[in-house]
């Protein structure tokens, strides 16, 4: 074993504790104790680790922000010829993320939870931006897209889109899949994308592939 590998494996441990715990009932309710339980620790013991919660705020949006890199190449292996496709490949693969992986998924609510500070959550923010600006500066330099927002707009525009699908996809019961792909489709369109039904019709080929 490597050194560092134990306390990082119980860490890891742990923030999917807390993520769980936060997805569950929020952060306002999340409790030390109930993350605790739920890894059969006592609240003395986990708090060793994070005391309070704000630091485990801190730990799971600086883990959720790390896998920023992996989701880049994930998006530009899946459409390495397009990287209009990689960027909505970027986008469909954050969504799922945000239903199947608990850092992540945690991470995603509190930054859109009022009761959190935004600057605390930033990092999450620039990490979602970053992975979505590189193929979309791409799309305009290298595929001749001509958008009609600034790279820059068009990015935080996809970022409040994303961030609007997760959360209606949480709280609507009238959202689903469908609703989520023509929202994506839309929003594409509205860029100058002409075409925009197909470049979604194939990342949600290679999503599902």
């Amino acid at each position: 074993m490597t050194p560092g590998a134990a306390p990082d494996a119980t860490r890891a441990k742990l923030l999917a504790a807390a993520a769980e715990e936060i997805v569950a009932r929020g952060y306002t309710a999340a409790s030390l104790s109930r993350t605790a339980e739920r890894i059969g620790l006592t609240k003395g013991a986990f708090s060793r680790h994070f005391p309070t919660k704000d630091d485990l705020v801190e730990a799971i949006i600086a883990e959720a922000a790390d896998r920023g890199p992996g989701l880049l190449r994930a998006a530009q292996d899946a459409f390495p010829a397009s990287p209009l496709r990689a960027c909505i490949y970027a986008v469909g693969e954050i969504s799922a993320a945000g239903r199947t992986d608990p850092v992540l998924a945690a991470s995603l609510l509190l930054v859109q939870d009022p009761a959190i500070d935004a600057r605390r959550v930033a990092p999450l923010r620039r990490m979602v931006a970053d992975v979505l600006r590189v193929p979309l500066t791409a799309a305009v330099a290298e595929e001749g897209y001509v958008l009609t927002l600034p790279v820059e707009d068009a990015v935080q525009f996809l970022v409040v889109l994303l961030t609007g699908i997760l959360s209606s996809a949480r709280f609507a019961d009238d959202f689903g899949p469908e609703h989520e792909v023509l929202s994506v489709q839309a929003a594409l369109a509205g860029l100058g994308v002409a075409d925009a039904g197909e470049v979604v019709a194939d990342v949600i080929r290679r999503l599902g592939a």
